[in-house]
């Protein structure tokens, strides 16, 4: 499966980015691809869907299911939130 990358820019200070390569070396990998395995490491470590989250879905889902849920298009937003 491909998935679709988003390129950012970061701004580090250098010793940290000195610090990051040495440790990028140490565990065999580019410093750019070091950083990306981090980051995607620590994005996935600390996510879990928890009851309480679920419970809301549901909920939301069941109010979109009797019609008691209220959207509007992007534009009606962009209105109502526009400075007077």
């Amino acid at each position: 499966m491909i998935r679709e990358k988003i390129r950012k820019e970061v701004s580090l200070d250098k010793t940290i980015v000195e610090r990051l390569k040495i440790q990028a070396l140490e565990d065999g990998r580019s410093l750019k691809n070091y950083l990306e395995k981090i980051l995607a490491d620590k994005a996935n470590e600390d996510f879990e869907i928890t009851e309480v989250y679920k419970k809301m879905m549901d909920e939301m889902l069941e109010k979109r299911e009797k019609g008691e849920l209220k959207f509007i298009s992007e534009e009606e937003f962009r209105a109502s939130i526009k400075r007077k």
